[in-house]
């Protein structure tokens, strides 16, 4: 998907710059300062994995999430990318989800996963120790997902 809004960027003669897996570590941090510094750079095109982690792209005021995660919590912290502090303007995220296809049951999947994680915390269940978690109160607790 990149390699197509990479092409179109190309076609409608649109500067950008681009990070993904194959960005050599070297390379990510002038790629980032370059985007953030220099405002006719118009696009930051990364993969969800390559941007969620260890940079900050304030320069960035919209997030399109073209490759959604079946962990919601990768795509939050792409997301959280631009949500930092230096951030002055407001951050529009767009979900590209052809309606129909796999993408629109990865969709569905991470929202539930993200209901089921408020639920959770909420409830003040310590995930970390389940055994102090009685089956009565997790199905309590899916019960109550399920009924909304």
């Amino acid at each position: 998907m990149l390699d197509i809004l990479e092409w179109t960027l190309d076609v409608i003669g649109v500067t950008y710059k681009r990070l993904d897996g194959s960005t050599q570590v070297t390379d990510r941090q002038t790629i980032v300062d370059d985007f953030n510094n220099d405002t006719s750079i118009f696009a930051c095109l990364l993969s969800t994995r390559a941007g969620g982690q260890g940079l900050n792209l304030t320069g960035a005021d919209t997030v399109i999430i073209h490759d959604m995660d079946f962990n919601p919590q990768i795509d939050r912290q792409a997301e959280d990318r631009c949500h930092r502090i230096g951030q002055i303007r407001p951050v529009t995220i767009y979900r590209l989800v052809t309606k129909g296809t796999v993408d629109e049951n990865v969709y569905e999947i991470a929202k539930r996963k993200l209901t089921l994680d408020a639920a959770v915390l909420e409830s003040g269940i310590d995930i970390e120790n389940e055994g102090d978690t009685s089956e009565k109160t997790m199905g309590q607790i899916l019960t109550s997902l399920l009924m909304n």
